[in-house]
């Protein structure tokens, strides 16, 4: 496992470093060269060592309270940092696998005591205090490796954290889109109200975004409401014109919900339409979500039976999406589908 994460899990080299203080560290003959000049041999050079961005790092894992990290039963090999830095990479590992992409394994990383790959500074890596994330799909040096959306949603995560940490994919040098990173040193002030926020509660459930659709729209995502509509019992025709008609069937079923009856269909009245189909299913919601899958480009027919085929390309949307690749069209999918 260590060296498969040494060869898809590197961090920082070469990157923009944090925007914390750090002892230089360089190897010498003696052991490691500590700033100001002061030379530690033999095993005391990996207890004193600190990694990149100033946290005590060692050989010994035990020596720095490495303890396990698994994620939705997806384990991180070696673990990180116990304690705090524990609760802020776990948060930040499970809104990950919630809301940008499901975590897959193998692919995920923890501790390891390593120098970064070309320079003599010891890896974050090193004092457990980073992860790597689904790195065969991100892997080192690759920049867009995310869609927009995805890097958004990787924007709320760092966002909560209050600049505690830091993404590989903001790095002005090599990207390393894989990486997550604690971006500030031990006992910063940040640090603390971070845990007390996040400790002991879920990470938050991924909001849905749905598009909005009105009178006068035309397209895939009308004949999707209309093949729902009908899957929901209203009488209309399905040409792909949010015509009066549809706004009428529209008005109607938003009012057997207890909706407002405004015509539109926006996320209310979407995530009250759509149907959740799978392998199996038969009728009006197949055939929406049938030809939903062809305005996105994969190739079916829209015979409105949920077969091998029609199971194979919505699991293939699913993962280009960054969603568990189930095969079930329900409301995240749906949402991705007609946004």
């Amino acid at each position: 496992m260590c060296e498969q994460h040494h060869e898809q899990g590197p961090d920082e080299a070469f990157a923009e470093r944090p925007d914390v203080g750090r002892r230089a560290l360089v190897r010498g003959a003696g052991g490691l060269i500590l700033g100001g000049g002061l030379v530690v041999a033999g095993a005391g050079a990996a207890q004193a060592a600190t990694s990149q961005n100033g946290w005590p790092a060692s050989s010994s894992p035990s020596a720095i309270g490495i303890t396990g990290l698994t994620v939705v039963g997806h384990a991180f090999p070696s673990g990180v940092r116990g304690g705090q830095v524990h609760t802020i990479l776990g948060y930040v590992a499970r809104r990950f696998h919630n809301e940008v992409e499901a975590l897959v394994t193998p692919g995920n990383w923890g501790y390891n005591y390593r120098v970064i790959s070309g320079s003599t500074s010891l890896s974050n890596h090193a004092s457990g205090t980073a992860i790597d994330v689904n790195a065969p799909r991100h892997p080192l040096g690759a920049s867009g490796t995310f869609s927009s959306t995805q890097v958004s949603r990787i924007r709320s995560i760092l966002n909560s954290c209050n600049g505690v940490v830091r993404w590989g994919g903001d790095y002005s040098g090599r990207k390393d889109e894989m990486h997550f990173e604690i971006n500030v040193r031990p006992g910063d002030s940040r640090i603390a109200p971070l845990v007390a926020k996040i400790s002991g509660s879920p990470a938050p459930s991924p909001t849905i975004a749905w598009s909005t659709v009105r009178s006068g729209a035309t397209g895939f995502r009308v004949t999707v409401i209309q093949h729902l509509l009908r899957a929901r019992g209203q009488s209309l025709t399905v040409d792909g014109v949010f015509g009066s008609v549809t706004v009428s069937r529209v008005k109607a079923f938003q009012s057997s919900r207890g909706l407002y009856a405004d015509g539109i269909v926006g996320p209310k009245t979407w995530a009250a339409l759509v149907v959740t189909v799978q392998n199996g299913s038969t009728g009006q919601a197949v055939v929406a979500a049938q030809k939903a899958l062809r305005a996105r480009g994969y190739s079916l027919t829209a015979d409105g039976v949920f077969g091998a085929t029609t199971l194979a390309r919505t699991k293939a949307f699913q993962t280009s999406r960054g969603l568990v690749a189930d095969g079930v069209i329900g409301p995240r999918t749906w949402a991705l589908l007609t946004i």
